[in-house]
């Protein structure tokens, strides 16, 4: 029968499909946690950093050049960090998305206001140009380890083209790892450094350390022009930890589903293959019964 071919012919490629997903899944979770521990501890490092500007900035009017904010906003300069590969649900789509967003919130914000990007992975590049908007700069090839990704040269460039006055404020376009289940497309302002957040998050920070006195050598000023750089540099970085398992989260997600859908299907395909045997069965056996009846 052609139908059963068929059926059969869908069993086999849905069960091989089940079984790359069903495979898929595993690698994204074993990589999910891997990263998920690398999140936790640039966590803790950039806590640490906010803790020691929070003691810094106590009783202290320090200034840095790169929180002086611009009387007027002229250009713009976007970092995005997204996925490197598919198959993880909706995750290269809401960051899309909240480009998207940021860049009509810039628009409205600041008219007429010039928007650069510098693109982080090979997901957004490819959306860039599928739109057709153009980007300064892009890495498509990147590490698995975010660890190794070039976030300090990229903080680098922003930090030395925000002092000469090429760009007046820079953005973080990123994807924000709360759990395997909770993942948040996040948009956040890096340049200039928001000094009054900082000094809220460093007092946070700062309020479960051990109560002692702490010395700054050679000087505070010294130590704080030290730590606010540090400070843009480790947001870049939590925030590529952060993408990275986002993405592996949403991946296994996906690949969850996919494999029950799998198997749903399987279940259902297994039905109706039931059903047309026991439809050529019975045909069969009514045939048979009819002829020996003619034969009487």
């Amino acid at each position: 029968m052609a139908g059963l071919k068929d059926i059969k012919r869908r069993l086999k490629s849905v069960n091989n499909t089940k079984k790359i997903t069903s495979a898929m899944k595993l690698v994204s979770a074993a990589k999910l946690r891997k990263t998920q521990d690398a999140v936790v501890r640039s966590r803790a490092y950039t806590d640490a950093l906010r803790g020691i500007l929070g003691q810094l900035q106590g009783g202290s009017d320090f200034s840095h050049p790169l929180l002086e904010a611009r009387a007027t906003v002229k250009k713009i300069r976007i970092l995005v960090i997204g996925g490197q590969r598919g198959l993880c649900g909706g995750f290269n789509t809401n960051t899309n998305r909240r480009v998207e967003a940021l860049y009509q919130e810039l628009a409205k914000k600041h008219p007429g206001a010039e928007i650069s990007a510098v693109l982080l992975g090979k997901k957004p590049a490819e959306y860039f140009r599928r739109v057709n908007r153009a980007y300064l700069d892009s890495v498509e090839n990147l590490a698995d380890d975010p660890a190794a990704w070039p976030t300090q040269d990229v903080c680098q460039r922003l930090e030395i083209d925000f002092l000469k006055g090429e760009i007046d404020e820079a953005y973080l376009v990123y994807t924000r790892f709360r759990s395997a289940i909770s993942t948040i497309p996040t948009a956040e302002r890096i340049l200039p450094l928001d000094k009054e957040s900082l000094s809220t998050a460093s007092a946070t920070s700062a309020s479960g350390a051990a109560a002692g006195v702490t010395l700054f050598e050679p000087n505070p000023q010294r130590v704080f022009d030290a730590v606010v750089p540090r400070i843009v540099r480790a947001i870049v970085r939590q925030a590529a930890f952060d993408t990275k398992a986002s993405e592996h989260a949403s991946r296994m997600t996906a690949m969850d589903n996919a494999t029950k859908n799998a198997k749903e299907l399987i279940h259902s395909l297994t039905l109706k293959r039931n059903k047309l045997r026991q439809t050529g069965i019975t045909s069969q056996l009514l045939d048979i019964v009819g002829g020996a009846e003619a034969l009487k």
